[in-house]
């Protein structure tokens, strides 16, 4: 069977010719013609050579990493009608006769991938069911995207069933991004200073939307931070300013880059549009979903966290959906107000039971509120030592300022190098 052809996308159409030839006997002088967007991406049916090579490299290590007997990587045609093989890697006899031409169309599991999720088949009757390219005991299918263009799939297989967890997803996904990052440097190296320049551009867009004023309320101290190296952010936090108080919105979207900067924006303007009719947090968390379910793909999810306190009162009145963090600070030690207290993820169904929670503070008092990728970044094994790592950071915290308080969370987290989170900060002074 004659090979369809193969490469990257590009904003050409499917039937411009494709260059055959091998990109190890490209020079420096094709730097342009491959940057030029008017001309199709390099075709991938030389990458016998060094690209190939480095592609084994990679498996070789993720396999390793993941005690894999079988990884492989496919790219999608220029039609988008069959996924081809590129390499393979194995330390199994079993696993060798893999599928080396597939039809989109049928493969399931590849399918779901590329919609942006992991897909994880725990037994061999899973694996084939979802049409998986070779027989094993267990496989993980990873999507490679591209500037939010699905560009093929990575596959792991294990020759034993596969008890699925959220570190190996996360493990499986960082493979695919480095694969990705292999493909599109290497083949299109002239336009990673565009892709920079549009990166920035979005970045710039998002932080023109945190909240731009700073939070003065008489007897409270407030503060946000949102991770500066982030390329894109996925969370957010937020303010609208009453005339006898404030409402606060801290909040983490779900799915890849783009997808979920587009989320936190309609989340953002949902809650915004919201905080002009006085509602309480539950019922904004309500409209917020709202928002989402009608407005969005219905794959597009969210936690989000919304805060509502008077300058009058010491009391915080605040509601959660998905998997905020909120911990309240005192002398005695740090409360988690989070456990059990949640309703559903914004955008899972259209409607959200949220309710309304209470913390009462007294004088140099804080609460605390992470999203989740903040949490995770500190050090601990479980939710209680992570905790305790904060309370042995911040001590009684009563003569810390908020932005102190932030400055101390920050000393926490610093494995977020790329990765976004945010952080609200509320301190009672009055």
């Amino acid at each position: 069977m004659t090979k369809p052809h193969l490469k990257l996308f590009s904003d050409t159409e499917s039937t411009s010719a494709v260059v055959k030839e091998a990109f190890a006997d490209l020079d420096l002088t094709d730097a342009q013609w491959l940057s030029d967007s008017s001309a199709p991406v390099v075709s991938i049916a030389g990458l016998e050579a060094k690209v190939k090579q480095q592609i084994n490299q990679i498996l070789a290590t993720a396999s390793t990493a993941l005690s894999a007997n079988w990884s492989a990587v496919y790219l999608l045609d220029d039609e988008t009608q069959n996924l081809i093989l590129i390499d393979y890697c194995t330390t199994s006899k079993t696993l060798q006769s893999a599928d080396e031409l597939r039809s989109l169309q049928f493969s399931t599991a590849d399918l779901e991938a590329l919609t942006g999720h992991v897909v994880t088949l725990e037994s061999e009757e899973r694996m084939e069911f979802w049409n998986a390219p070779i027989h094993a005991d267990a496989g993980i299918c990873v999507p490679l995207v591209s500037n939010n263009m699905p560009i093929g799939t990575v596959w792991f297989a294990f020759d034993n069933p596969l008890e699925p967890n959220q570190s190996t997803s996360a493990l499986c996904e960082v493979i695919a991004d480095r694969v990705v990052d292999y493909l599109t440097s290497r083949l299109t190296p002239a336009r990673t200073e565009q892709q920079t320049n549009l990166s920035d551009l979005a970045k710039q867009w998002q932080c023109s939307r945190l909240a731009y004023k700073r939070a003065e309320v008489q007897g409270w101290d407030i503060q946000g931070w949102i991770n500066p190296e982030a390329p894109i952010h996925q969370t957010f936090y937020d303010w609208q300013m009453r005339e006898d108080g404030i409402d606060i919105s801290v909040a983490h979207a779900q799915g890849l880059s783009i997808e979920a900067a587009l989320t936190t924006a309609v989340i953002q303007t949902g809650v915004r549009a919201t905080s002009k009719d006085m509602v309480t947090p539950a019922d904004t968390l309500e409209r917020a979903n709202e928002y989402l379910w009608r407005g969005c793909t219905g794959d597009q999810f969210a936690d989000l966290c919304q805060l509502s306190l008077n300058q009058n009162s010491s009391q915080i009145t605040f509601s959660s959906a998905g998997s905020p963090i909120v911990l309240h600070v005192t002398g005695d030690g740090i409360r988690d107000l989070s456990p059990g207290q949640a309703g559903p993820e914004l955008g899972v169904m259209d409607y959200g039971e949220y309710e309304n929670q209470c913390c009462i503070t007294q004088k140099d008092e804080f609460l605390i509120v992470l999203t989740e990728n903040g949490f995770d970044a500190i050090e601990g094994d479980t939710r209680q030592a992570k905790i305790k790592k904060i309370q042995r950071n911040v001590g009684k915290g009563s003569r810390l300022s908020a932005a102190d308080m932030i400055k101390r969370l920050r000393k926490l987290t610093l494995t977020l190098v790329e990765e976004d989170a945010s952080i609200v900060v509320i301190k009672r002074v009055g």
